[in-house]
């Protein structure tokens, strides 16, 4: 397999990703070859003695280094199933989209495009200049396990089928349960023993919290000044940003739609133009000028998060928001992550509790291009990532490779019942699988796969499925206020991208201004909603209104 690193590509300023590029070849290129080389169904896919190369592009997920199947058993293993060699063009995921879009420019794009999680307008775009292919009839045709998926849940077809009645993704469906509230807080239990507070359950309590972390000595070292009572990661992390959990005590919102809401007469609304959230920036104002937000919370990595919430010796961090423990520590050093606790959701000034709520639409991670000879061929490998022997390879690699195993007899899950495999912890291993780059499907009984822990303290899967079910899903932004995925005409896209680009770099500039003092909220805030409409914003809600209307009424 012939691996290339983007390492050379020159830079290139693109609005929100979305770019017109010339089509890399005639489409009647797709069509140009025989039948005749495709097996009749299932493994492998292509006949003995023909050669078969199929060109990727994509990033490097989290523990992955490459996807050369001379170091990734994953890729080997589709290789030697498919009878397919995969020619895979791969970058960091912190460059990949700019990188593609250097590619797309230039017109010299891969076949398949994997792990781009690319929104409705870059689809509607693409797939109108003809360069992203209609995959539903190929799906229909060559992919029963993809099919089955999409029929089992049809808010995530209908999402991903556009204005043209096309589908051109093959969409990421499922994810854990706890991975819909996914948005939690940690904050030290061991501290609030140590100083004897009660786990805070409103803002003024998190706050008093916080307080008393940065003020008394809260790890008992003797050094009151080394604490750092709430720190985070805005611009990496997985859900190390503190600000949509925070937030979600003075309005419920959610960054999975872009803080876009929809009120009690099917009006959308944009969440951070509202009263409320500016009454959150006030909060967070008043937290950081106090001394109890980390200062690097702006600019830090998560690397950084990590290298503080591993600190070794004594603990200094207090709180901090993430998909899991494994964003501050290593999950294996469980006497360090037990010290924390998933808080449940606070309750603002105006008693309004919510959890961030991701709901599963599927993820666009998927898309073939014109320029691809073997359409049916790269829908019949994916259509094996639908399967459970495919998740399994593609999140943890082959049974017995020390990541994953057959759960022992006897072994039971964390409901209680018999489970079927056993995690174990790897911690900083990389290559042994794809760690679930591109799309496949998580079933609804997926948690409930994998053995619990003897000791229940040190099985962070039950803490945090636990924590879901009792905590953040009771109280979880409701669907139907949620801006929904739905689908954009040319024109729109158009509109979409150049407003957002603006938009969101305007508020991350400007948040960062508020929270900090730099700006003052109140003097500031009628300038703040000056600038937004003059960056388009109401032209963007015309947009997200004249497309949800359409949604509802199909």
């Amino acid at each position: 397999m012939k691996i290339k690193k983007l390492l050379g590509l020159g830079l290139c300023t693109l609005a929100a990703g979305i770019i017109f590029v010339g089509c890399g070849s005639d489409d009647s290129e797709s069509a140009s070859v025989s039948d005749d080389i495709y097996t009749e169904s299932g493994y492998p896919i292509i006949k003995e003695g023909n050669d078969v190369s199929i060109s990727f592009f994509t990033g490097l997920r989290a523990s992955v280094s490459t996807y050369d199947s001379a170091v990734n058993p994953t890729t080997k293993h589709l290789e030697d199933l498919t009878g397919i060699k995969m020619d895979i063009t791969e970058t960091t995921s912190a460059d990949k989209k700019q990188k593609f879009n250097v590619m797309m420019t230039g017109g010299d794009y891969t076949d398949v495009i994997l792990d781009m999680w690319s929104s409705h307008s870059e689809l509607a775009l693409y797939g109108s200049q003809g360069i992203f292919i209609p995959l539903e009839d190929l799906i229909a045709e060559h992919a029963p396990n993809i099919q089955a998926a999409l029929d089992a849940h049809p808010e995530i077809r209908d999402t991903w089928t556009m204005e043209d009645g096309h589908m051109y993704t093959i969409p990421r469906i499922g994810n854990s349960t706890h991975s819909e509230v996914s948005q939690r807080m940690w904050i030290n239990k061991q501290w609030l023993d140590n100083l004897g507070l009660d786990i805070p359950k409103t803002t003024e309590d998190f706050y008093d919290v916080l307080k008393a972390f940065k003020e008394q000595d809260a790890n008992g070292n003797g050094d009151p000044n080394d604490e750092v009572p709430l720190s985070g990661a805005i611009t990496s992390g997985w859900n190390t940003n503190p600000i949509p959990y925070i937030a979600n005590a003075f309005i419920p919102c959610t960054n999975a739609s872009g803080y876009l809401n929809i009120d009690e007469n099917g009006k959308v609304y944009y969440a951070r133009s509202t009263d409320e959230w500016k009454e959150f920036l006030k909060y967070m104002n008043r937290l950081y000028e106090d001394g109890l937000i980390d200062p690097l919370l702006f600019t830090q990595t998560s690397d950084q998060l990590m290298k503080l919430g591993s600190n070794p010796g004594d603990i200094i961090m207090g709180a901090t928001t993430g998909g899991s423990v494994s964003v501050f520590t290593n999950t294996s050093n469980t006497a360090r992550w037990n010290e924390y606790i998933a808080l449940p959701p606070l309750e603002g000034p105006e008693g309004v509790v919510s959890a961030v709520r991701s709901p599963d639409y599927g993820s666009a991670v998927l898309s073939i291009t014109n320029v691809c000879k073997y359409p049916e061929a790269v829908v019949r490998m994916f259509d094996y990532l639908y399967t459970e022997e495919g998740l399994i390879w593609s999140q943890f690699g082959e049974i017995g490779n020390g990541a994953i195993d057959i759960a022992p007899e006897g072994a039971l899950n964390i409901i209680g019942e018999p489970a079927k495999y056993i995690r174990l912890p790897f911690d900083n291993v990389k290559d042994l699988s794809w760690n679930r780059m591109g799309p496949d499907y998580r079933p609804a009984d997926y948690d409930l796969w994998f053995t619990a822990k003897e000791n229940p303290a040190e099985d962070i899967e039950k803490v945090l499925y636990e924590s879901a079910v009792n905590d953040y899903l009771p109280v979880a932004q409701p669907l139907e206020t949620i801006m929904p995925k739905v689908a954009f005409d040319t024109e729109e896209s158009r509109i979409i991208v150049d407003v957002t680009t603006n938009v969101n770099m305007y508020i991350d500039q400007v948040t960062a201004e508020f929270v900090t003092g730099k700006k003052d909220i109140d003097a500031g805030w009628d300038e703040y909603i000056e600038t937004l409409d003059r960056y388009g914003l109401q032209d963007y809600l015309k947009v997200q209104q004249d497309a949800y209307d359409r949604n509802q009424n199909k």
